[in-house]
């Protein structure tokens, strides 16, 4: 992960002289970055790594060794190091260094300092800052400080919904509705996870409308942007617009609506299906709607449910091309490589377990070797994915209670 860091460039260099004159120097020796974001940065904080995660941890000394860099220069330091008012060009600057950032505790100190430099030049009631506010609160939630986490989504959703208001009439600001969006519903989480599911319904009742206005179920869907809290996981809903509902059903079920989250789950788009007859693989909805079937006391159709999700599946079929010369190329590469297999040696290994698997049909990572998506969701997978409580104990019941799916 280190090789393929961004370190700072010379103007983020300059921008952080005001926190520490002695860090210029250092990291003016670093190599510059390749390019430079015109976007306001979102963070790419990861405080846990998860069996998700196949990329390789970063050692202790370096995380400890920048850590010390930052430390010396005054980041996140208690004490105010500035004695005049801020650039706006630091705050921008710096932001850019803490979107890079891996270690979400080293994150969280720079994002701090951003806000703080961002109040001292006014930029923290602008969209970036609503971006930065946004970045902040999410590296709080990957440490899973939820009051902070909580706090921080609903400054960013404030600053953000003021900026929305206060831009031209007609000027339809996509990118700062998604982020308003995605605020709205961190907080949800975040409210979850203090169980305060009253406060979740509103928040995620907040967050489907900004959804609505950032148009994120058109033209087949926003992708999640992989920064946000709790992307990326297995079977994780792959759209904004599917995540949003979800995330509203499953706080409506915390607040004890079991019925209507029931319901919900049974119209959410559970897509996408790149393979006949193999169902969506937004499997943790399938699974989430199992549970709330069961809960509802709607057993047989639970049974389906789970049992349509323990069935094995393959991996996605290659995608095509549809350039009629870029068809040729595709096939060719695919024959090349089919034919290259024939002499592959196979014999691999499960990361986790050490289970001897074919590389080539491995099963899902990180299950030792199984094709059944239903055995992901055990019940320390669920409260990790933040599920309420009577959500998680719903769905522990009922594989106790022992499905059909499981007894084969």
């Amino acid at each position: 992960t280190t090789a393929a860091r961004a370190y700072p460039t010379t103007a983020t260099t300059a921008a952080m002289s005001s926190a520490s004159q002695h860090l210029a120097p250092a990291l003016a020796r670093l190599p510059g970055a390749a390019s430079r974001r015109s976007a306001p940065p979102v963070t790419r904080c990861h405080a846990v790594r998860h069996a998700d995660d196949v990329s390789a941890p970063e050692s202790r000394s370096v995380s400890s060794g920048r850590r010390a860099l930052f430390l010396a220069a005054g980041v996140g330091a208690s004490i105010p190091i500035l004695a005049r008012p801020a650039r706006a060009s630091e705050a921008s600057n710096l932001a850019s260094l803490a979107s890079q950032e891996p270690d979400a505790e080293i994150a969280l100190e720079i994002w701090d300092e951003v806000v703080r430099l961002a109040r001292r030049s006014g930029e923290l009631s602008t969209p970036a800052g609503g971006e930065w506010l946004y970045s902040r609160a999410t590296c709080l939630g990957g440490l899973s400080r939820w009051t902070d986490a909580e706090r921080a989504y609903a400054e960013a959703a404030d600053v953000l919904k003021l900026a929305l208001e206060s831009s031209r009439p007609g000027k339809r600001d996509r990118a700062g509705a998604l982020t308003l969006a995605l605020a709205h519903d961190g907080r949800s989480l975040a409210l979850g996870a203090l169980s305060d599911w009253p406060a979740a319904v509103d928040a995620s009742r907040r967050a489907l409308a900004a959804g609505g206005a950032a148009g994120v179920a058109e033209n087949g869907g926003v992708d999640v942007p992989t920064a946000t809290l709790l992307a990326g996981l297995r079977g994780g809903p792959p759209t904004v617009a599917q995540r949003l509902d979800f995330n509203a059903a499953m706080a409506r079920w915390g607040a004890g609506d079991v019925g209507f989250a029931a319901n919900a789950l049974a119209r959410l788009d559970k897509g996408p299906s790149p393979v006949a007859g193999q169902g969506g693989q937004f499997w943790e909805a399938r699974a989430a709607l199992a549970a709330a079937l069961y809960a509802n006391g709607s057993l047989p159709a639970a049974e389906a449910e789970w049992s349509q999700l323990c069935e094995p599946v393959g991996p996605n079929p290659p995608a095509t091309p549809s350039d009629p010369f870029r068809k040729v190329v595709n096939r060719a590469a695919q024959g090349a490589f089919d034919a290259g297999g024939i002499l592959m040696d196979k014999r691999c290994e499960d990361f986790a377990t050490g289970t001897p698997l074919p590389c080539d049909d491995a099963g899902i990572p990180g299950s030792g070797g199984s094709a059944s998506p239903c055995l992901i969701f055990t019940y320390a997978e669920t409260e990790r994915r933040l599920w309420p409580a009577i959500a998680r104990r719903a769905l522990l019941d009922f594989i106790k209670d022992g499905p059909e799916a499981l007894r084969r």
